[in-house]
C-alpha cells in the first residue's frame, strides 16, 4: 500500500481532555509535490525554484528532483503534477529507473562568485540598459578580490557558500578604508540587488541577506553649495585665462549649466542637430541622459547669445549638424577635469601646480586648496534649480528642467521647502510693523503693589 508523505497526517496519541479543543493541523494534498526553498508555500507556483517529489512505496522512500529527472526546468505546477503522477505510476509498477545526474539547473554545482559576476553584469545590468553597469562591474571585482577569514579570495567561493557574515565583513572593510558614504551606499545597493537576483533566477535557494542585516544605506548630509554672482564672474574670468579653445568651451559649459541645469555629460553629448535657435530650445537625447529619457528645454536669451557665437568655427564656417556643441572643433571631448580644476583655483587666486606622473594630477598643495574651495561642476546644476525657485518658478517646471522623476525628488535635491524663508520673514516684519504703527499707544506706567495684588479676573477685563 502506498503512503504519500505529504498526504499523511499523524493522530493524537490520546483523546483530548474534556473541555479542551483538539489541535487542528493543515492537510496539504500535493501528491508528494513540494519545493525545498525558503519561499512560502502559497508562492511555490510562482517562485523560480525546482519541484521535488516525496513518495513512499513498499517501505522505500523516493525523493526526486523533477528538473533532474526530466533534464529540464519544470516551472508550471500543473506540468509538475502530471510528471509526478507518471513517475508514481511507474514506481508502483516497478519499472521506474531514476535518471543519473545530468547538467541541469538542479544538479549543476553552484558557480563560484568569479563565474557568477559576469553573468549578473551581462544579464541584469547590461541587458536592462543600466547606464552605470561599468561601476557595478568594478564593485563586483572589488567583492571578488576581498580576502575572507581563511585567506581565500571571496571570488573563489561557491555562490551557495557565501554567508551574510562574509558579505558584512567585505562591507566593513570598505567602510574602514575611508570610502565616501555615497560609495558605500552604492555598495549596499549592488550587494542586495545581486543576491536578490540570484535567488530569483534559481542560483540560490534563498537570499543570504536578511532583513536585519547591517548592510544599510546611510543618510547623506545634503549638499547645499551655492554660487554667488561674484563667484560666477570670477569663474568666467578664470575660464577666459585658459588657452582660447579650452577657455571658450569651458565658459560656454558654465553658462549652459547655469541656464539649463543640465548635467556635464548631457552638455558634452549635445550636438548642433539638437539645438534650435529659431525655436529657442534644445533637446537632451535619451542616450545622453542619466534616466535614459529625452527632454526638450527652453533656451534663455543669455545662452542663445553664447550658442550663436559658438555655431561657427575659427574660419567663420558653420558647424555641421553632427558636430558637438561643446567639443574641440566639433569633435566630442570626454572630460574637462583639468580645465575645470584650473579654472576654480585661478578664480580664487591660486595658480595650480601639476605633477607629471602620467596622469597629470594636481600637486598636494593645490589639491588641498581645491578641497577647501569645495566647488564641483555639478554644483552649477544645483545652483540653476535654486535660482529658478527663488525667481518664483513653479516647482513642476523646475522638475522638468532638471529631468527628475517626480516633484519629491526635486524637493529633496534643492531643499525646496526652505526656499523663500528669508522673504517670508521680511514680509512678516513689514506686516507687523504696519500693524503696530496703526495701533493706539497704551499708557505705560510702573505697576504699584496695589495693582499687582488685583485678582486675575480683573486683569483680564
Amino acid at each position: 500500500m502506498a503512503v504519500d508523505n505529504a498526504a499523511t497526517m499523524s493522530r493524537p496519541a490520546s483523546p483530548p481532555a474534556k473541555g479542551d479543543q483538539p489541535m487542528r493541523r493543515t492537510r496539504h494534498r500535493n501528491s508528494g509535490l513540494r519545493k525545498r526553498c525558503a519561499c512560502a508555500r502559497k508562492n511555490w507556483p510562482k517562485c523560480p525554484h525546482g519541484w521535488y517529489l516525496n513518495f513512499k512505496w513498499k517501505e522505500t522512500h523516493w525523493r526526486l528532483s523533477l528538473d533532474r529527472e526530466m533534464g529540464r526546468h519544470i516551472e508550471s505546477k500543473n506540468e509538475a503534477l502530471t510528471e509526478v503522477e507518471r513517475i508514481r505510476t511507474q514506481i508502483r509498477a516497478g519499472v521506474y529507473r531514476a535518471q543519473p545526474d545530468s547538467p541541469t539547473l538542479v544538479s549543476t554545482p553552484s558557480p563560484t562568485l568569479d563565474a557568477f559576476a559576469p553573468i549578473y553584469i551581462e544579464r541584469s545590468a547590461k541587458q536592462s540598459g543600466k547606464r552605470t553597469w561599468k561601476n557595478d562591474e568594478y564593485r563586483m571585482a572589488c567583492l571578488c578580490d576581498h580576502r575572507a577569514a581563511d585567506g581565500r579570495r571571496l571570488g573563489e567561493y561557491a555562490l551557495l557558500s557565501i554567508t551574510e557574515d562574509e558579505v558584512e565583513a567585505f562591507f566593513s572593510a570598505r567602510r574602514a578604508a575611508g570610502l565616501a558614504a555615497s560609495t558605500l551606499n552604492h555598495d549596499v545597493q549592488l550587494l542586495k540587488a545581486m543576491f536578490r537576483w540570484a535567488a530569483k533566477k534559481g542560483y540560490l535557494a534563498r537570499n543570504p541577506i536578511s532583513e536585519d542585516s547591517s548592510l544599510r544605506r546611510s543618510k547623506l548630509a545634503q549638499r547645499s553649495r551655492r554660487i554667488s554672482a561674484d563667484e560666477e564672474r570670477a569663474l568666467l574670468t578664470a575660464a577666459a585665462s585658459l588657452d582660447p579653445d579650452a577657455g571658450l568651451r569651458l565658459s560656454g559649459l558654465i553658462i549652459a549649466a547655469l541656464e539649463t541645469g543640465c548635467r556635464r555629460g548631457e552638455l558634452l553629448g549635445l550636438q548642433w542637430s539638437d539645438v534650435s535657435l529659431e525655436r529657442h530650445e534644445l533637446l537632451i537625447r535619451a542616450e545622453n541622459a542619466k534616466d535614459a529619457e529625452f527632454r526638450r528645454l527652453p533656451i534663455s536669451a543669455r545662452l542663445a547669445a553664447v550658442l550663436a557665437m559658438a555655431q561657427t568655427d575659427p574660419g567663420g564656417r558653420t558647424y555641421p549638424s553632427t558636430a558637438f556643441v561643446f567639443g574641440t572643433l566639433g569633435r566630442r571631448i570626454g572630460a574637462i577635469r583639468k580645465a575645470w580644476e584650473t579654472c576654480v583655483l585661478r578664480a580664487y587666486g591660486h595658480e595650480p601646480k601639476w605633477v607629471k606622473n602620467g596622469r597629470n594630477t594636481l600637486a598636494p598643495e593645490s589639491r588641498a586648496t581645491l578641497r577647501a574651495i569645495d566647488l564641483h561642476f555639478h554644483d552649477l546644476r544645483h545652483e540653476a534649480g535654486s535660482r529658478w525657485l527663488e525667481a518664483g518658478w513653479p516647482i513642476h517646471h523646475v522638475k522638468q528642467m532638471l529631468g527628475h522623476a517626480n516633484i519629491s525628488q526635486t524637493d529633496t535635491y534643492l531643499n525646496a521647502g526652505r526656499m523663500g524663508l528669508h522673504e517670508s520673514m521680511k514680509r512678516f516684519d513689514a506686516i507687523r510693523c504696519t500693524t503696530v504703527a496703526h495701533e493706539p499707544r497704551l499708557e505705560q506706567r510702573p505697576l504699584s503693589n496695589a495693582d499687582s495684588r488685583q485678582p486675575a479676573n480683573d486683569l483680564l477685563h
